[in-house]
């Protein structure tokens, strides 16, 4: 028996649910000044089960955002080393990468006060 394939066949039952069709929302909401004025910054991110694909919410937002990275770096658009990701990433491209997917993130910057 081969331990991983025991706890595949008696955990995967337990925590695969096929026909739920998840959802993520995401809402990042960040204040500071731009311009010498005080300006809240929010993000949002909503994204839902793909029925044509099969994907849930949830690989989508999370496994496209690793193979996204994986490309950069394949291309040299990220610089060889280690770096923490909000730093080694250039966001515009990300973000544009992942609108090609159908992930898109709604952004404001408003003045608050």
């Amino acid at each position: 028996v081969v331990p991983r394939d025991l706890f595949h066949a008696l955990f995967e039952p337990l925590v695969t649910y096929p026909e739920d069709r998840d959802v993520v929302v995401i809402r990042i909401k960040a204040t500071g000044r731009k311009d010498g004025k005080p300006v809240e910054a929010v993000l949002d991110l909503m994204d839902f089960y793909d029925e044509e694909t099969g994907f849930t919410a949830m690989e989508r937002t999370t496994g496209w955002d690793g193979a996204i990275v994986a490309e950069m770096m394949a291309r040299g658009q990220i610089p060889p080393g280690a770096a923490p990701v909000e730093v080694a990433v250039p966001p515009k491209a990300f973000v544009e990468e992942r609108a090609k997917r159908g992930i898109e993130v709604k952004a404001r910057v408003a003045e608050v006060g």
